[in-house]
């Protein structure tokens, strides 16, 4: 069963708790930040906008990292869907980077090889993934969501049902049940 995260960025406050709490989990050394929080900002002043986003790797399931090691260092768990960097193999080319859409692959500065988020499952120190993730359970907010994707994804839904309702859109989502029936 595929895992991933879900992130709602209404709710980020760019505290960088989660970037901390990975680093600290997983003991990563000083550069590399598997969790990353980020200002995406857009338009011109005065029509300004901005959203904070908590990048990591989304566990991709076609993982374009995988397909651009040269090596075969990233793999993808069948079971679980985690992507996953083998250091043993790793030769710290950068392919991985370049591929990923989310610059999840960092390069370690003092081992020379890639190292991304591996869901928590670093060795010996392995979360249960029944567990929330160190960046979801430390969140303030509640903006990081861990689990199987088919339950993020009926979050998501759950979610934007909820946002549309709220900008008084309700009719466009019980109409298209009445009208097309029932799961349109």
């Amino acid at each position: 069963m595929q895992h991933g995260f879900y992130f709602d960025h209404s709710r980020c406050v760019k505290c960088h708790a989660c970037e901390i709490a990975c680093k600290s989990w997983n003991e990563i050394d000083v550069g590399p930040r598997w969790r990353e929080v980020v200002k995406i900002e857009s338009g011109v002043f005065p029509d300004v906008t901005a959203i904070n986003v908590s990048m990591a790797c989304m566990h991709c399931g076609d993982a374009p990292c995988q397909t651009a090691c040269p090596v075969g260092a990233i793999s993808k768990s069948a079971e679980n869907g985690i992507v996953a960097v083998d250091q043993n193999t790793c030769i710290g080319c950068g392919f991985c980077t370049f591929a990923c859409p989310f610059n999840a692959p960092q390069l370690s500065a003092t081992a020379g090889k890639m190292e991304k988020c591996n869901f928590c499952q670093t060795p010996g120190k392995e979360r249960p993934l029944d567990m929330p993730r160190a960046c979801e359970e430390i969140c303030p907010t509640g903006a990081i969501s861990s689990g199987p994707m088919t339950e993020l994804a009926t979050k998501n839904r759950a979610t934007a049902a909820k946002r549309l309702a709220a900008q008084g859109f309700p009719g466009i989502v019980t109409d298209a049940a009445a009208r097309f029936g029932p799961g349109a």
